[in-house]
């Protein structure tokens, strides 16, 4: 089996792939990136992802980089560990349908509240860029929310679909955002966050946050 080397940031996008890692039951080198100290823009980390982003999966020493593309590789790596769905064309297509709308839906939407004067820089901007964001996010987590009703989990059983999703509940309540409307999404969140998996990953993300501070 390759070698794996994890290179994430606690509390980023990287949980979605770190989770995946942890629920395939892999052998893997941990290494943290502080975002806010820049050492994703340090030379030595450029070299490997030019990116200058988590995650960041090193296989046998070859750079593999986006949450989709890692947890599609595990997927298919380990397929006994039913990140994603296996045998079935169209399950499988719906799955990477879900993975890439977290990547490209939600993300986008959320980055918005980490750093509002990067989208506008105009004077007294950021309020408006803070308010268009949690409409547009009110609108995701409905769609997510309404996906979710009368299911345990996105895809009916447990997948790294909803690992991703974990994320962005995450990002919402560190930005207080109002998530009374979206019962189904809390009540996927609270299954997630029982997994022994994600409770390993986050204790370690945990470890690593106190280590970075």
């Amino acid at each position: 089996m390759p070698q794996f080397t994890f290179y994430f940031a606690p509390g980023a996008c990287s949980l979605a792939s770190h989770i995946a890692l942890e629920e395939a039951g892999v052998a893997f080198e941990p290494k943290p990136v502080a975002l806010r100290k820049g050492e994703q823009m340090a030379p030595e980390y450029l070299a490997l992802n030019p990116k200058g982003k988590v995650p960041l999966l090193l296989v046998d020493g070859k750079p593999l980089t986006e949450n989709v593309a890692i947890i599609n590789y595990l997927a298919k790596l380990y397929p006994a560990a039913g990140l994603l769905p296996s045998n079935d064309a169209l399950a499988e297509a719906e799955a990477l349908s879900l993975l890439a709308y977290c990547s490209a839906g939600l993300h986008p939407v959320m980055s918005r509240f980490f750093g509002p004067q990067r989208f506008c820089d105009l004077p007294d901007a950021t309020a408006n860029v803070v308010k268009l964001a949690s409409e547009a996010n009110a609108k995701n987590f409905a769609i997510i929310d309404k996906m979710l009703a009368g299911k345990d989990f996105i895809l009916g059983t447990y997948s790294a679909v909803d690992g991703y999703l974990l994320v962005f509940w995450r990002w919402a309540q560190y930005h207080k955002l109002d998530l009374t409307a979206f019962p189904h999404y809390a009540a996927l969140v609270e299954r997630v966050m029982q997994r022994p998996a994600v409770q390993r990953v986050l204790a370690r993300e945990q470890e690593a946050q106190a280590a970075i501070a």
